[in-house]
């Protein structure tokens, strides 16, 4: 079983209304990080896995892993193929 870590930033943006609405957890981001429709490690290191929303949303999860330990450093939701085309 994989050990995740949150930072205060992510903490705290979790308990925000909007992302309560959208259904963002932490669950949900380590979903993302598990099995992520893309992964873009062009910024070693920090990694970023992209994966479903909503129907019109991705969730970008933006993490490092030091030590077998992943460190969630920031999420943020983007409209569907804004940055998957990028990394395609």
């Amino acid at each position: 079983m994989r050990r995740y870590q949150y930072t205060y930033h992510v903490q705290q943006k979790i308990k925000l209304p909007v992302y309560i609405n959208l259904g963002i957890t932490k669950k949900k981001i380590q979903s993302i990080i598990e099995h992520p429709v893309v992964l873009d490690i062009s910024e070693d290191p920090v990694i970023i896995a992209i994966g479903n929303l909503t129907e019109e949303l991705s969730l970008c999860v933006a993490y490092r892993e030091v030590d077998g330990i992943i460190r969630v450093i920031t999420f943020y939701p983007a409209e569907k193929g804004r940055y998957e085309r990028k990394v395609l």
